[in-house]
């Protein structure tokens, strides 16, 4: 991932070796952050207003002041895009700096999709023991999905899908997973994940084709009894899952299927009007 050379801060455009903060700052002591990635294609994002919405219910959530208001983070945003290039990834930080209002600061990236050989066999996923705290606030306290990755790393697999204390998979180290379980959509409940916007729109697409989506828990011990499993991100889109730990799930099964294209469909759409 490189970051392009255009960096703001507040609204203005500063340095890379400008882009710093002080050690002692509680956005780095005590995890007094939030944050999004946002796709971008074309000179156009890709649910922008979703993703800065949930910046705000973050920031609220993490108990910082943001100054700026939607309409300005957009504008931001679109002066990222112009001053660096029309693709990547653009990632909006909202920093306790000690100061009476957050600071924010946006940068862009590449980034590397998943393969299509990913998409038409499914990747392979890990398990990890660990959650969040305070999972519907999108922080800066990332140990644990950080340990997430690592074992992933570790394990030579895609991800690793995260275990509750109550032995419930969640969610991955940065996306949302899914199952299909007896001809249902199974997303885990929405107190115990961070609500992803590809997730959220999963959910409204798969209603409009008329597949039943169901909220519950995902226990571990019921893995056996998936029949299609699926990551959701906004880096990913709809993404097949082909084995959770030892269990094999296989080639995509028709319901991943149909979200994948109709994902696909929605975002090219979107990227359009």
């Amino acid at each position: 991932m490189n970051i392009q050379p255009q960096i703001m801060h507040n609204g203005r455009f500063i340095t890379p070796a400008e882009a710093t903060i002080p050690v002692f700052t509680p956005a780095l002591v005590g995890s007094f952050g939030v944050y999004e990635t946002i796709l971008a294609r074309h000179g156009k994002y890709v649910a922008l207003v979703e993703h800065l919405e949930r910046l705000a219910i973050s920031a609220q959530g993490a108990q910082l002041h943001l100054a700026a208001d939607i309409d300005t983070l957009k504008r931001w945003c679109y002066l990222l895009l112009a001053a660096n290039r029309p693709d990547g990834l653009v990632r909006v930080l909202v920093l306790d700096l000690g100061e009476p209002r957050a600071d924010v600061f946006l940068y862009q990236a590449t980034y590397s999709p998943p393969s299509s050989a990913d998409y038409e066999h499914g990747v392979a996923v890990a398990v990890f023991h660990g959650e969040r705290a305070l999972p519907n606030v999108k922080s800066f306290n990332t140990l644990v999905p950080g340990l997430a990755r690592k074992a992933a790393v570790a394990a030579g697999v895609h991800d690793a899908l995260m275990v509750d204390r109550d032995g419930n998979i969640t969610e991955g180290s940065n996306c949302n997973v899914f199952a299909v379980i007896d001809g249902e959509l199974v997303v885990p409940p929405p107190e115990a994940i961070l609500a992803g916007t590809v997730m959220e729109r999963v959910i409204r697409l798969a209603v409009e084709i008329d597949i039943p989506v169901l909220r519950r828990p995902l226990p571990l011990s019921g893995v056996t009894g998936w029949r299609e499993a699926f990551l959701t991100s906004t880096r990913r889109g709809v993404l097949p899952i082909n084995r959770v730990g030892e269990h094999s799930l296989g080639d995509p099964g028709p319901v991943t299927k149909r979200l994948h294209e109709a994902y696909a469909a929605w975002e090219e759409t979107a990227l359009s009007s």
